[in-house]
């Protein structure tokens, strides 16, 4: 067996959101891997450590072997898009839709980390009637790893926005864990879960102290008093020694304020009168009557833009926040740095890019507060950090340690396919030599 080692590969490492966060838990990963320029050089300048910019789907596993220099590491982490996982039972290698999950798939085996956390959108779970995760699973098995598979949302770990993400986690030693246990209390007005933790920071919480907003991206701003508003403002505020705030502009026009004044918190663009709808607004809410799709399977009208509640969590931030998230008091979108606070970047953190490659950026990371979470979370459950992995119950093979689905008491007709197969995998042993 190869000599151990404490480094972590990050896979579609984006601006460095996952890294960032394993770096501030004391673990910086050995190198990053993204296909996007501008979000190679986020990673670099924030992270401290080199991201390649390559291709995953053509990117050969011996080119991470050749990195480690033959040790193993101890964690790879981040998560490729699973698109060719949709269609059902599908599972060839040869498909280019599979070539990022294959070759993902690849380099665990190839480098054998001692861990890995695979990060995706909740869709994965019931993407091709539940044959995407429940093959996904196998395939994993198939190599070594023993996984749990639970969709979580992360404002319970102190991220001030519900978002709800898939986890896929798994070791080679056979060690049965849990996942790290949740913190804090959240609702959004769309996601919520009540118990007797504190909830995590509000949406005005998070974003306080920012101060006024520039009128151009190329002008920085100040905060709004060198003391700190709370302790989230003083945990973004930590480590910008300069005292200015990049990404704080806004250039909303006339038009726009109106539009955004007649808003109530909780209101979306359908709220409004319809002659005040964007155009293309209204293309999309009407689209669906028009290309003669079946009334029961059109979904909602798209909300366009919506203003936000300032005493809960923020929505999802994504690549959309700061054209389509209204403040829950100015009459303006969230600006850039607002939607990187709410995803926990702090205010140190510096952007590569065109504002819609930020955002972009920002929208797919995972958010490092949440990252710092599940790395200490690996530290205290292995042994090469100084806990005790053998007093932790072990299996003889690989196997699905336990999956979590959804907390709700109710379960739809499409996670109700995947909980069947899952189910199924619970009890099946993978011989792995």
């Amino acid at each position: 067996m190869s000599s151990r080692s404490d480094h972590v590969l990050t896979l579609f490492s984006g601006a460095g959101g996952f890294s960032y966060g394993f770096a501030s838990a004391g673990i910086k990963p050995l190198c990053g891997a993204e296909l996007d320029k501008s979000a190679c050089e986020s990673y670099e300048a924030n992270v401290g450590s080199i991201c390649h910019n390559v291709d995953l789907s053509q990117t050969p596993p011996s080119f991470f072997k050749d990195l480690l220099g033959g040790k193993q590491p101890f964690a790879i982490i981040g998560g490729p898009p699973c698109q060719g996982f949709s269609t059902a039972g599908s599972r060839n290698a040869t498909d280019p839709r599979n070539r990022l999950i294959f070759n993902y798939l690849r380099i665990v085996d190839e480098v054998k980390p001692r861990w890995f956390i695979f990060e995706n959108v909740e869709g994965l779970l019931t993407s091709g009637h539940g044959e995407a995760v429940s093959s996904l699973i196998q395939e994993f098995l198939k190599i070594g790893y023993s996984v749990r598979v639970e969709k979580v949302n992360l404002a319970a770990y102190g991220v001030p926005q519900t978002r709800k993400r898939v986890l896929i986690i798994g070791n080679r030693m056979g060690s049965v864990f849990h996942f790290p246990e949740e913190k804090f209390s959240y609702e959004s007005g769309k996601a919520k879960k009540r118990s007797n933790k504190p909830f995590a920071p509000t949406l005005l919480e998070a974003i306080s102290g920012l101060g006024k907003t520039s009128e151009k991206r190329k002008y920085t701003s100040h905060y709004a008093s060198d003391a700190p508003e709370n302790a989230y403002d003083a945990l973004m505020r930590e480590c910008n020694t300069s005292g200015f705030v990049t990404e704080h502009f806004d250039s909303t026009n006339a038009e726009d304020v109106h539009r955004y004044s007649l808003l109530r918190c909780g209101q979306t663009m359908k709220d409004l009168p319809e002659e005040l709808w964007h155009e293309s607004f209204r293309r999309r809410a009407f689209r669906r009557v028009q290309d003669g799709t079946p009334t029961e399977k059109r979904g909602g009208a798209p909300s366009g833009i919506k203003r936000l509640y300032g005493d809960l969590q923020s929505l999802t931030i994504t690549g959309a926040a700061c054209r389509e998230f209204i403040h829950p008091t100015l009459h303006r979108p969230l600006t850039i740095r607002e939607c990187a606070r709410i995803q926990s970047f702090p205010d140190s953190y510096e952007f590569s890019g065109n504002a819609s490659s930020v955002m972009q950026q920002i929208g797919n990371a995972v958010p490092p507060m949440a990252a710092a979470v599940f790395a200490k979370h690996l530290q205290e459950l292995d042994g090469m950090h100084g806990s005790d992995l053998f007093s932790l119950p072990q299996v003889q093979s690989p196997r699905l340690l336990g999956y979590q689905l959804t907390e709700s008491t109710g379960m739809s007709e499409a996670l109700r396919k995947t909980d069947s197969l899952l189910k199924g995998l619970l009890q099946h042993e993978f011989d792995y030599t």
